[in-house]
């Protein structure tokens, strides 16, 4: 009798853990499409201005930047030349921002 109530109660367990096992298995699947999904729109968007290839993010004076990996081409984001020129102070570009800022 507790034979049979051990294999029973085996079984419920594997079941259960069967069961926890296809619900983690399709949370991952469905966040490995949305990771996906988004790099694709991401590898889309970062393209070279001028000749196409992707662009990689580079660091320059702790300003994360984007660099061609083709033509080698950097290129800035929204604000970022205003942080590159503010750390240049001394250089033609700080300068530059000083008197037009």
């Amino acid at each position: 009798m507790a034979n049979k109530w051990d294999e029973r109660k085996k079984a419920q367990e594997d079941e259960y853990f069967v069961k926890k096992e296809k619900e983690q298995l399709a949370k991952l699947k469905a966040k490995q499409e949305a990771e996906a999904k988004e790099g694709a729109k991401k590898a889309a968007y970062m393209r070279c201005p001028k000749c196409g290839e992707s662009l990689k993010a580079r660091s320059f004076q702790k300003i994360e930047v984007d660099q061609c990996t083709g033509c080698g081409g950097i290129w800035l984001d929204a604000g970022e030349l205003e942080q590159v020129a503010g750390k240049e102070e001394g250089s033609w570009l700080g300068k530059f921002f000083q008197k037009n800022g």
